[in-house]
């Protein structure tokens, strides 16, 4: 380390960040909380009992949880309890699939029979696949049939669901003091009588009254960018191109040596009938469609190499999945630093933590990978140089698989640092996205990782290049930033919404008394191996996902034609000499599909973009710390009477007198070049923030200074460390703070870790059923009726938990949090 930088750092230890209790969690965590602590040796905790804590209650809460997640309405979200519930008769079964989903006009496989199960909407090809899934669980021997679609069939086709709304209408819900569920759930979790009755009110009251104030926000956000747009003629008479629609697809069922058409192609259809009589027919199974008839996303790593003369690139990861086997997913993307130990080694004092920067300013070699649930996909690694090397061949990574972390099979610690050549560079690595779309051109997204050019330079001719010492360490910092990706196919229910926090709140049993155990007993034997096992489902994104439908005045009339890809990243920044961490949404496709209505598509599109981007600013962020969401400033500016314009060209934008930076200028000057239309401030604003407009499909988002979405800008909070896919990467930004801001960083590490596993395990569940239950009250249906679970439930199971949580976090704060 340089003598500038480790004066910097010297200067940074003597800071400190309170650590803090948590806000929701640590239910799991009472059983050991109730035990008295073990005394040990251990260099910065005094341990103790926590009486607070009631353990009857805490077992109670885990219990109504596994309870509530077994009583959801699976036959309502799964294709095998819908069966199930409607029996093996396929005239029954066609009946259903015709009567409760809707035809929407897109093309191909996009949702899947699962999907179409969740917002019971789809093109005549996923349609098809839910009622030959259910005929095959039933049972049935069927095949799909296919033919051609005329446009006067597409009219007819058309006409015939024009009239049905895409939703379906709000049922209001206002629980009593004597309804049997209320009674039940309060008995169970131990509350006194009209108690959760009325936490249920206040959080309807909350929830009403964000949903009011959501609701006059967005639309003064249209009504201000109808009229900008209306006096500059941005989307005048311009009407995107009909659906690429040119197939029709539906069932065959297998009868003694006939098969028997199941076409829910109209709302009138009936069995053994089907619709285009005298087109030509071609079969297929569900397991062999052809490609072309499939959405499909590709996620790349693309690593950016100056060799001395040109900008070059290399792919070192390359993954294509069908859009239907995504359905729910969340996928974290990171690149894993070969220098860096084991979360294990972090916490435990098996290495000096103190030698941390150097290690990290040092890497050379870093392996891209992609989480999806419990499976990790890795291809090759990335060279210091821009190059790509095999991580199962590489000589300086062989003696380290012995030291892996687990979760990572045996990509973790490397060996020595190899001397990069001096001709080639790594410059930039960058995720590119990109959807196939059955009858559309490809369409790609790409978001850097890690950017030592940026797009001014990149724009202009580079005669040399080689990157000074802070660039090297501006790389290894930016290296290890993230993104977590929600591939959204389908509108997601409530219940489903539910489900997944349950199933994360379960799924992190394991490290929520794993961090209690390191609090109360000193031992951090096991501690590394917690982190990796967690749940990394982040409710923010889901939350999103729903509500961008339960805000939208157009509900009825939008579904989604084609993947939307919604965006949570998180990135480290290094520049002269300090370390930041910023995170927030980041919407990287948000088209929806306008199925009926009188309003026209790009207005509606428009709409949705504005509501999308004022989503971003509204969840999971506190008030004051959102930077750069251009529809907040938007507001501001209306009502402040501040000036907006619109940008339509290359040399209008050139023409101006800017105030924004050269690398925002060039990549304004791209989007207009692709024939966006960019809308900004008259004036200069900081931070700079502004709308891009596709003027033909009426596709609008918002963007700030990083050319992304909203941000949440501050010193990175220990409370966060194990944010990341894997962990690994996470504890080293959590270790990263502890030492600028802690005098004993193993301490502090392993206090962040404790902090860590009982808050973001926990909270990931808690957080989010309390948000599902207010976006529930959103949305204004009930889950289920007559059941043991519906938003009683999330409600009652987030108030226990909000109660058990004082207790955890003050005894963690208390026992273990006593780091200088």
């Amino acid at each position: 380390m340089s003598a500038s930088k480790e004066g910097v750092w010297v200067a940074r230890k003597t800071r400190r960040i309170a650590l803090f209790g948590v806000t929701v969690g640590c239910c799991l965590a009472g059983v050991a909380l109730a035990q008295p602590a073990a005394e040990s040796a251990s260099m910065c905790h005094a341990a103790g009992a926590n009486e607070a804590v009631n353990p009857q209650k805490v077992v109670a809460l885990d219990r109504a949880t596994l309870a509530a997640h077994e009583a959801l309405p699976w036959h309502r979200l799964e294709v095998d309890a819908a069966q199930q519930a409607l029996g093996d008769d396929p005239d029954k079964l066609f009946e259903w699939v015709r009567d409760q989903t809707r035809w929407l006009p897109y093309a191909g496989e996009l949702r899947g029979a699962n999907g179409v199960m969740q917002d019971r909407m789809g093109s005549s090809l996923d349609r098809a696949l839910l009622l030959a899934a259910l005929m095959e669980n039933a049972g049935h021997q069927v095949r799909l049939a296919r033919s051609a679609l005329s446009q006067q069939s597409l009219a007819e086709l058309e006409a015939a669901w024009s009239d049905m709304p895409v939703a379906r209408p709000i049922e209001p819900f206002q629980p009593t003091s004597d309804s049997a569920e209320l009674v039940g759930l309060g008995e169970q979790l131990g509350y006194a009588d009209g108690e959760l009755l009325a936490d249920i009110e206040t959080a309807q009251a909350r929830a009403e009254q964000a949903s009011a104030q959501l609701e006059d926000d967005h639309h003064r956000l249209v009504q201000g960018m109808q009229a900008l747009l209306d006096e500059t003629d941005s989307l005048a008479a311009r009407q995107p191109s009909p659906p690429a629609l040119e197939n029709h697809w539906w069932v065959q069922r297998r009868q003694a040596e006939e098969w028997v058409d199941y076409d829910p192609a109209l709302p009138d259809a009936r069995s053994g009938e089907r619709w285009l009589t005298d087109a030509q027919v071609s079969h297929y199974f569900a397991q062999e469609l052809p490609d072309e008839v499939r959405h499909w996303l590709t996620i790349e790593v693309i690593a950016e190499q100056f060799d001395g003369q040109q900008l070059t690139e290399n792919t070192a990861f390359s993954l294509t999945l069908p859009a239907s086997s995504l359905a729910g997913e969340q996928l974290q993307l990171e690149l894993y630093p070969l220098e860096l130990p084991s979360p294990q080694a972090l916490i435990d004092g098996s290495m000096d933590v103190e030698s941390l920067p150097e290690r990290l300013f040092t890497q050379d070699k870093w392996v891209p990978y992609l989480r999806r649930g419990e499976q990790i996909e890795r291809q090759d690694g990335i060279h210091a140089d821009g190059s790509l090397f095999n991580p199962n061949t590489d000589a300086s990574i062989a003696g380290a698989a012995q030291d892996a972390s687990g979760a990572l099979q045996g990509i973790s610690v490397s060996g020595g640092v190899d001397q990069e050549p001096a001709e080639t560079h790594l410059t930039a690595v960058n995720v590119r996205l990109q959807l196939d779309i059955p009858g559309q051109s490809a369409r790609q997204i790409e978001r850097p990782i890690m950017d030592l050019l940026g797009p001014a330079r990149r724009e202009a001719d580079i005669e040399s290049f080689t990157p000074d010492e802070d660039q090297r360490q501006q790389r290894a910092i930016e290296m290890l930033s993230t993104l977590e990706l929600l591939p959204q196919a389908y509108w997601i229910p409530p219940a489903q919404l539910a489900a997944w926090h349950y199933e994360s709140l379960m799924a992190n049993r394991q490290a929520t008394l794993a961090g209690v155990h390191l609090g109360a007993q000193a031992d951090t034997s096991f501690i590394g191996k917690a982190l990796e096992a967690r749940s990394t489902r982040r409710p923010a994104l889901d939350q999103l996902a729903t509500m961008r439908l339960a805000n939208s005045p157009e509900r009825e009339h939008i579904a989604l034609g084609q993947l939307n890809l919604l965006g949570y990243v998180t990135l480290l920044e290094y520049a002269d000499g300090d370390y930041q961490r910023r995170e927030g949404f980041d919407i990287l496709e948000n088209r929806v599909l306008v199925a009926s209505g009188d309003q026209p598509a790009q207005q509606v599109r428009m709409a949705q973009g504005l509501l999308d981007t004022l989503l971003e600013t509204r969840i999971a962020v506190e008030p004051g710390r959102a930077m750069g969401n251009t529809a907040a400033a938007f507001l501001e500016g209306l009502k402040d009477n501040h000036e907006w314009q619109v940008i339509d060209s290359v040399s209008q934008l050139d023409g101006l007198d800017p105030y924004w930076n050269a690398d925002i200028h060039a990549h304004l000057r791209n989007r207009l070049a692709q024939g966006e239309r960019v809308v900004m401030p008259s004036s200069p604003a900081d931070p700079f923030v502004w709308w891009q407009l596709n003027p033909k499909s009426g596709d609008m988002l918002g963007y700030g200074p990083d050319r992304r979405g909203q941000f949440v800008e501050g010193i990175l909070l220990l409370m966060e460390a194990g944010d990341n896919a894997m962990s690994a990467v996470g504890m080293v930004q959590s270790i990263w703070d502890c030492l600028f801001t802690s005098s004993d960083p193993l301490c502090c590490t392993q206090d962040a870790a404790a902090q860590e596993l009982i808050t973001r395990a926990v909270s990931h569940g808690f957080n989010g059923l309390a948000e599902a239950h207010d976006i529930n009250i959103i949305i204004g249906r009930e889950l289920i009726k007559g059941g043991t679970f519906d938003r009683l439930n999330s409600a009652g199971i987030g108030k226990a938990a909000g109660d058990v949580a004082g207790a955890g976090s003050a005894y963690i704060v208390d026992n273990w949090g006593r780091c200088d």
